[in-house]
C-alpha cells in the first residue's frame, strides 16, 4: 500500500452545487489538483514542490515516469516556470511546451510518441447582456498511456466536473487516460448547451414580437438579430472544429493500441451530440433569416406608407400654395401706387366685388384641384 499523505493535503471531490461552482470560478490562483486511482480524494497543492512533499509517490512519478495507478495532474493558471518544469520531468516535446506557453488558440490533437496533445476551446459566459463570449485561452491535455496532464488558464469548471463524474461512476467505470480525455471533451461540448438554449429562447421571443413591433423599434430589433446571428456563427464554428478533433482523437486511440472500444462508442456519442447542436443552430439561423426578412419587409412597408403620407401632405400644401399665391399677387398689385378701382366711389361696391372675385377664384381653383384629384392624395 502507498503511504497516506497528511489529511490536510486532501480535498473532497467538487460538489455539483451551482452556488459552489461560482466560488470556484472566481478563484484565479495557481493550483495543482492531483487525482489517482490509488486514493479516494484529490490532492491539492500550490506548487510542484508542495505536491511532492505531501504525496511522495508523485515525486517518484516525476523521477521515473511510473505510478502504481492511473493518475491525472490538472494545473490551473500555470506559470511559464511551472510549464518548463513539467515539460522537463515528463519529457514533453518542445512544440507542445511552446503551444502551452503561448496559449495556442487553434483546436487540434497531435501525436508525440508516448502521448498525444489535445487543445480545445470551451465557451464562457461573462454574465452580460451581450451574450456568449469565447474564452481567450484553450484547455490543453496531454494524454499518456497511464495518466493525463491538463492545463487551463481561465477560470474553468470542466476538470472539476470530470472528477465529480469519476466519483459518481467509479464503481462500474473502466477508467483509462483515454476515458478522462473523452470526459473532458464531453464536458466542454455540453457547455455549449445553455448558450444554444438561450439563443433558441431569444429567437422564439423575437419571432412572437414581429407582429406587434412598432416602426421605431425595427432598428433595435435588427441590431439584436445581428447579435444573435453573430453568436450562432461563433458557436457553430467552434463545434465544427471539435468534430475534426474528435475524429483525430479516435484515430490516435487506435494508434495507441489500447482497449478503446468503449471510448470509441463515447466519441460517437459526442459526435452525434455535436451534430444535433449544429442542426439546432442551423434551424436558429433559418429563423433569424426569416425574422430578418419579415422585419425588413415590414420596415419597407412602413417606409412606403410614410413616404406616401409625406407626398400627400406636400400635394395638399402645393394646391394651397397654388390658390393663395395668385390672391397674394392681386392684393400686392392693388397695394402699389396705382389707381384703385372704385377709389372715388362713395360706396363699397368695388371693394365687395374684388373680395367676391378673390373668393370665387379660390372656390374655382379648389373645385378644379378636387376634380383632377390633387386634394385626394
Amino acid at each position: 500500500m502507498l503511504p497516506d499523505p497528511p489529511a490536510s493535503a486532501f480535498l473532497a471531490l467538487p460538489s455539483p452545487d451551482p452556488s459552489q461552482e461560482k466560488v470556484v470560478a472566481a478563484a484565479a490562483v495557481s493550483q495543482l489538483n492531483f487525482f489517482t486511482t490509488q486514493l479516494d480524494s484529490v490532492i491539492q497543492a500550490s506548487s510542484i514542490e508542495d505536491l511532492c512533499a505531501v504525496y511522495k509517490p508523485f515525486e517518484l512519478l516525476l523521477e521515473t515516469g511510473h505510478h502504481s495507478g492511473l493518475w491525472w495532474l490538472d494545473i490551473a493558471a500555470a506559470s511559464d516556470q511551472d510549464i518548463e518544469t513539467i515539460s522537463r520531468f515528463f519529457g514533453l516535446h518542445p512544440l507542445t511546451t511552446e503551444d502551452i506557453k503561448i496559449h495556442e488558440t487553434r483546436e487540434k490533437i497531435e501525436l508525440f510518441g508516448s502521448y498525444y496533445f489535445l487543445s480545445l476551446r470551451p465557451p464562457r459566459d461573462f454574465e452580460t447582456d451581450e451574450g456568449v463570449r469565447i474564452v481567450s485561452h484553450n484547455i490543453y491535455a496531454l494524454v499518456f498511456r497511464d495518466g493525463v496532464l491538463s492545463f487551463s488558464f481561465d477560470p474553468s469548471l470542466h476538470a472539476g466536473h470530470v472528477r465529480q463524474r469519476i466519483k459518481e461512476h467509479r464503481s462500474h467505470l473502466a477508467l483509462t487516460s483515454d476515458w478522462i480525455c473523452y470526459a473532458l471533451i464531453d464536458d466542454i461540448v455540453d457547455g455549449f448547451g445553455p448558450f444554444i438554449g438561450r439563443v433558441e429562447s431569444g429567437l422564439e421571443v423575437m419571432e412572437d414580437n414581429i407582429s406587434i413591433a412598432r416602426p421605431d423599434d425595427i432598428g433595435l430589433v435588427l441590431q439584436r438579430n445581428y447579435k444573435w446571428r453573430k453568436e450562432v456563427m461563433q458557436i457553430r464554428q467552434l463545434l465544427h472544429d471539435k468534430i475534426d478533433v474528435i475524429r483525430s482523437f479516435a484515430r490516435h486511440c487506435d494508434a495507441f493500441d489500447a482497449p478503446t472500444s468503449q471510448v470509441s462508442l463515447y466519441l460517437s456519442d459526442i459526435r452525434d451530440h455535436i451534430i444535433t447542436m449544429i442542426s439546432n443552430l442551423d434551424q436558429a439561423e433559418q429563423m433569424l433569416s426569416r425574422s430578418q426578412s419579415k422585419y425588413l419587409t415590414q420596415l419597407h412597408f412602413d417606409s412606403g406608407r410614410m413616404r406616401n403620407g409625406i407626398a400627400s401632405a406636400l400635394g395638399r400644401l402645393t394646391v394651397l400654395a397654388s390658390i393663395l399665391v395668385p390672391m397674394q399677387f392681386i392684393t400686392g398689385l392693388l397695394g402699389m401706387n396705382v389707381v384703385v378701382p372704385g377709389k372715388y366711389v362713395g360706396n363699397l361696391v368695388w371693394w365687395w366685388g374684388i373680395i367676391g372675385f378673390m373668393f370665387g377664384a379660390i372656390i374655382l381653383f379648389a373645385l378644379v384641384a378636387k376634380r383632377i384629384g390633387l386634394l385626394d392624395q
